[in-house]
C-alpha cells in the first residue's frame, strides 16, 4: 500500500506540476499586461461611452490588446506612408542622447533576430569554463566578424552563457571555434536542461540518476 500511494503521487505530481507552473508564468504575464493596459481600457470605456464600469476587468484584455496593437502598428508600417512615419521616427531617435544607444541596440537585436534564413541563440555549445576541466552551456549568438576578429586573426564565435535561475541573465564570451564543442541538443532541451538544473537530460527517457 505504501509504495502503491508513493508512485501514485509522484505520478500525480508529475502531471499537476508542470501544469501549474505553466499556469503561474501565464497569470503572471498576463497579470502584468493587464495592469500596463488598465489606462487605456478606462479611456476606450470613457471615450465610447460603453455602457460599462470604469474599472471593468476582463482577465487577458490588455494581452489582447496589446497584441493588436502590435499588429496595426505592422499593417499601418507596411505602406509607404508608414514606412516615412518609421524613418522620421528613427532620424529622432538617432539624434537624442543616451536614448540613442538603448533604441538603436535594442533595433538591432530584434531585426537580427528576425532575419529569415538565420537562427541567433539556436545552436548549444559546450565550452571549457571557468577552468579546462569543468563544462558550461551557452548558446552560440553569431560568428564574430568584427573588429575584435580582425585584431586577433582568429576565427571567432560569440557564446551566450546563461545564469541560474534566470536564463534569461548571463555573460557573453568570445571564444576560438577550435575552444567550442557542438551539442546536438535543441535551443528548447538546452534551456530545460538547464531550468531543470540537470535533472531533464537530453537524449534521456528518463530524469538523470543521483551520482553515487
Amino acid at each position: 500500500m505504501k509504495s502503491f500511494l508513493k508512485q501514485t503521487m509522484i505520478a500525480g505530481l508529475l502531471v499537476t506540476i508542470p501544469i501549474a507552473l505553466t499556469f503561474i508564468v501565464m497569470a503572471f504575464v498576463i497579470s502584468k499586461l493587464d495592469q500596463l493596459m488598465a489606462p487605456v481600457v478606462t479611456w476606450i470605456i470613457l471615450r465610447l461611452q460603453l455602457p460599462l464600469p470604469e474599472d471593468f476587468h476582463l482577465p487577458g484584455l490588455g494581452f489582447i490588446l496589446i497584441c493588436l496593437f502590435i499588429f496595426v502598428i505592422g499593417l499601418v508600417t507596411a505602406n509607404f506612408f508608414g514606412k516615412q512615419l518609421v524613418r522620421a521616427w528613427e532620424y529622432l531617435m538617432r539624434r537624442v542622447p543616451f536614448v540613442r544607444g538603448i533604441y538603436l541596440t535594442i533595433q538591432k537585436v530584434v531585426v537580427a533576430i528576425s532575419k529569415p534564413g538565420e537562427s541567433p541563440f539556436k545552436k548549444m555549445v559546450l565550452v571549457d569554463y571557468p577552468h579546462p576541466s569543468s563544462r558550461m552551456i551557452g548558446l552560440v549568438a553569431c560568428d564574430e566578424h568584427g573588429e575584435v576578429s580582425t585584431r586577433t586573426g582568429e576565427d571567432l564565435v560569440n557564446v551566450f552563457l546563461p545564469l541560474l535561475p534566470n536564463v534569461t541573465l548571463g555573460f557573453m564570451l568570445i571564444l576560438p571555434r577550435d575552444q567550442i564543442t557542438p551539442l546536438k541538443m535543441t535551443r528548447e532541451e538546452g534551456i530545460k536542461y538547464l531550468m531543470s538544473f540537470g535533472i531533464v537530460v537530453p537524449g534521456m527517457d528518463s530524469p538523470n540518476q543521483p551520482v553515487s
